[in-house]
């Protein structure tokens, strides 16, 4: 490590908010060693272009008074935990920050906030929460009689501002649209009348209904009563995270503890088209009986709302990947995966389709025969890359 070097760059500064975030909620997770580390790098950042210069790693280990072994361990908890993304070329590391999650983000996710219910305690967990937390005030007898913009502006024609640079702001992945599997004016017809309510049904909302069916397969009735559960009757509204807790307590309570098994469907064959797969199916014929299903689906519903891209190049990541561990990795090698195919060209299910006749079937092999001829070139850096991700 010693003989590389490293840059950073960022889309956007920690604010005074994100600062307690990460020292109350991420550091008892990831250590003070890496919450330094983090904002480390962060102030070496140039604010004029949101990146550093080029440094030797052994000025991170100098700077921060570590040795390899723990900074090698600190940066792996920044990039399990999301607050770093690591790139490699030519011994270059970059360091790309990412901002921490909102406090009410945090507490919702999944798997951050039981983790750090566990690492503290009850008692503790009671108080951070608390910490964060303030009484929501009733607006109930109240007339929302606030003018629109046109009500009190002129309005006229502006140009659209059009500039070569960017805006600094936090960047977030718009995920993928699954139109096939859901037609939501027909699901909405069948509402019941209290949820009856166009605009409690917001795009997030809307996009993260089609994912948790996507993903664990409900029927309409089962996604309805989740959504009636999800929604906040003095609010008025329905929280897009509440849905995805809801969905795993409600598939974890009615499936996982009868082990629940998928019919085997067909192995991988050129006329399947990876757009069509369902993640119950992948996990049934490439995963074997899966130790905990609402884990892996859950981390697949993540991971298909975090990524725009074709959705049968995501079920061809998801399907390599399980090859390849013998289980639905985390979220993190998930789209390291991904990265890497785009890179090298990959983008669409037809082209996973290809990557996949290629890999072998016997996990971690270090030689295999070229299927065809016309195999693209960049198939062997490809197999190699999830060698080298495993070791």
């Amino acid at each position: 490590m010693t003989n590389k070097s490293f840059w950073v760059m960022t889309s956007s500064f920690c604010s005074s908010e994100d600062i307690k975030t990460l020292s109350l909620l991420y550091q008892p997770l990831i250590g003070p060693n890496s919450l330094g580390c983090y904002l480390m790098l962060s102030n070496l950042v140039n604010p004029t272009n949101l990146q550093t210069d080029i440094y030797k790693m052994q000025y991170l280990l100098d700077i921060l008074n570590f040795n390899v072994e723990t900074l090698t361990n600190v940066l792996d908890k920044l990039n399990a935990i999301g607050l770093l993304t690591t790139y490699e070329k030519d011994n270059i590391y970059l360091f790309r920050l990412n901002m921490p999650l909102k406090p009410r983000q945090f507490f919702l996710d999944t798997i951050l906030g039981p983790y750090l219910k566990s690492e503290v305690g009850d008692k503790n967990f009671d108080q951070l929460f608390s910490y964060f937390s303030s009484s929501e005030v009733s607006k109930k007898g109240y007339k929302n009689i606030t003018k629109a913009f046109d009500q009190v502006y002129k309005t006229k024609v502006y140009e659209p501002i059009s500039s070569e640079k960017f805006i600094i702001g936090r960047k977030n992945n718009g995920g993928v649209i699954i139109k096939d599997a859901f037609d939501f004016e027909t699901f909405y017809e069948g509402l019941p009348i209290r949820l009856k309510k166009r605009r409690i049904f917001t795009k997030k909302v809307i996009s993260q209904i089609a994912s948790v069916m996507y993903v664990y397969n409900f029927t309409e009735r089962e996604m309805i009563r989740i959504l009636s559960s999800a929604y906040d009757e003095e609010n008025n509204k329905i929280f897009a995270e509440k849905i995805g807790l809801l969905a795993r307590e409600y598939f974890e309570k009615n499936y996982t503890e009868s082990q629940i098994t998928f019919e085997k469907q067909p192995e991988v064959a050129d006329e399947v088209d990876l757009r069509t797969l369902k993640p119950q199916d992948i996990i049934a014929v490439i995963g074997g009986k899966m130790t905990n299903n609402s884990v892996a689906l859950e981390t697949i519903r993540k991971f298909i709302e975090r990524n725009a891209v074709d959705i049968g190049l995501i079920n061809g990541v998801i399907i390599a990947s399980i090859k390849y561990t013998g289980h639905v990795p985390s979220l993190v090698y998930l789209e390291k995966v991904l990265a890497d195919w785009l890179s090298k060209g990959i983008k669409t299910g037809k082209d996973a389709l290809r990557v996949l006749q290629g890999i072998p079937e016997t996990p971690k092999s270090k030689t295999r025969k070229r299927v065809s001829d016309d195999e693209p070139e960049w198939l062997d850096g490809i197999i190699a890359s999830f060698d080298e991700e495993e070791e």
